[in-house]
């Protein structure tokens, strides 16, 4: 099994002067080489094989390092690495899974990979042309049996993500779910446990607000605008890290209690075009949390189900089965005309798609439900176990 574990860099200044070297470096490479092929496309064939593979650049690389020298300040490893990306990402759009190779900027996602030569000793990072090391800080002790290091920046934050091989087994939990996401509650399970959104973006939007105003009255070009641009920048950090450690918070607690769970295929995109729900569906963050629970659920072999976007989960009653068509979205209260079913909508919900679930992959319904339990009548009055992380 493959893990990640990523930790924050602190660089010395002349260190982080080096790391920005490799970021612009690959970089440059990735768009030299993309252009050589772009033309060697272009030119007549002549007898000449059809394209340019990942070891003929690395070919041109080595005669292109005596002409441009300062190359040579960098890991020649990462160079090549950038080389095999490329190759990577033309391989793929011939098969049409991806788009054409785009070039590179400053303004995209700066990184460089290191797939050998690399070691950790004590709180420091040892990697090529970094002798004496980079300074970590983590809680967690980095393995030794490191496959690679991808070097990343994040506005003025230097991380390292370090890939591993693990033999670890971790214990199924035998409980069985099912999860209603939403937005007056993140999520609420079929056994009654509501989980009270973030809201992150929310609680920062004055502040993003007041930063994004005094950037537009900045000169462009300036250097008052770049500085404005980074503080712009960290609110946007800081919301974004709190919503990815509330989602590995809420994801780590599920799958340490349940060793199935079902959930629902949202067409997020398609809700996002409701204009009234659009900033509140972005703030929760549940594409994210959905990546984290599967891969999470994969390494403990537990079992993630889901349905179909179009089951009528919140309009089925979870009792007798009648389907309320007339159910409004600012009805919160599930309230079926055919057997007197009254109890909260996304618990009725979570219930109907624990049942869709279990039914899809061929699993029989428990009988012990929350509405049939000692506690319907708590449950169906709304008392949900609210849980806040």
């Amino acid at each position: 099994m493959i893990k990640a574990l990523k930790v924050r860099l602190y660089p010395t200044k002349e260190q982080a002067v080096l790391l920005e070297k490799h970021f612009g470096a690959c970089r440059w490479v990735w768009n030299h080489f993309l252009d050589v092929r772009n033309r060697y496309y272009a030119e007549p064939r002549n007898g000449k094989k059809k394209g340019l593979t990942a070891f003929d650049t690395m070919k041109m690389l080595t005669m292109l390092k005596k002409e441009v020298t300062w190359l040579n300040e960098i890991n020649s490893q990462s160079l090549q690495h950038s080389l095999v990306e490329l190759d990577k990402a033309f391989k793929s759009f011939f098969k049409h899974n991806t788009g054409y190779p785009n070039f590179r900027s400053k303004k995209d996602h700066q990184y460089f990979i290191i797939p050998s030569g690399f070691r950790a000793v004590g709180n420091r990072l040892i990697i090529p042309k970094f002798q004496e090391g980079i300074k970590y800080r983590d809680a967690c002790v980095i393995p030794s049996e490191i496959k690679q290091v991808i070097v990343t920046k994040d506005v003025e934050r230097y991380y390292a993500s370090i890939q591993y091989e693990v033999n670890e087994e971790f214990q199924r939990s035998e409980g069985i779910v099912g999860i209603d996401m939403g937005i007056k509650a993140f999520l609420t399970t079929s056994d009654g446990v509501q989980v009270q959104p973030l809201n992150v973006l929310r609680k920062k939007e004055k502040k993003l607000r007041r930063e994004q105003r005094r950037l537009s009255r900045k000169k462009k070009g300036s250097k008052n605008r770049k500085k404005q641009i980074v503080r712009v920048q960290k609110v946007h950090q800081n919301i974004r890290d709190a919503r990815t450690d509330f989602n590995h918070k809420v994801s780590s607690a599920i799958v340490k209690q349940y060793g199935t769970v079902v959930i629902e295929n949202l067409g997020i995109q398609n809700m996002q075009r409701n204009h009234n729900l659009a900033k509140s569906i972005t703030d929760q963050g549940w594409y994210q949390f959905k990546q984290m629970l599967s891969y999470k659920m994969q390494w403990r072999n537990a079992e993630l189900i889901e349905i179909g976007r179009f089951e009528p989960s919140s309009k089925l009653c979870s009792r007798c089965g009648n389907i309320k068509h007339g159910l409004k979205l600012s009805d919160r209260t599930y309230r079926c005309e055919v057997c007197d079913l009254e109890m909260d909508r996304d618990l009725n919900a979570s219930i109907n798609i624990r049942n869709m679930g279990l039914i899809k992959v061929g699993k029989d319904i428990p009988e012990f439900t929350p509405v049939e339990s000692a506690t319907a009548a708590e449950l169906s009055k709304g008392g949900l176990r609210v849980a806040t992380l």
